[in-house]
């Protein structure tokens, strides 16, 4: 199933408006510009993943808000693994990736 940009783009701008932020203060938290957010939540681009799931996030959404119906086991040990990356510093990351690599050796 492809979501349309609009429909996207109108899910991401309700919910940031319901939590009281402006644009400027959502594309900082992103870590993105106030400009490329604004083409996001018009429709005009598509966010890159790693950007999605952060407003996801601080938005306090689900991929349920935007139709998409995960359930089955794997899509949720990925959703786990991608929230621990987004949430590590970066001597945690090189860890686990060192951890990843001599697993993989392994198998």
């Amino acid at each position: 199933m492809e979501l349309d940009k609009k429909y996207i783009a109108q899910i991401l701008q309700n919910a940031r408006k319901k939590k009281g932020l402006k644009q400027a203060q959502l594309a900082e938290m992103i870590g993105i510009s106030e400009k490329h957010l604004s083409k996001i939540e018009t429709g005009k681009n598509y966010p890159a993943l790693d950007n999605f799931l952060k407003m996801v996030e601080i938005l306090n959404l689900s991929l349920k808000d935007f139709g998409l119906n995960i359930t089955d086991e794997i899509s949720l040990k990925k959703q786990y693994l991608q929230k621990i990356i987004n949430t590590s510093s970066e001597k945690q990351l090189t860890i686990y990736c060192d951890m990843i690599d001599a697993i993989q050796k392994h198998l």
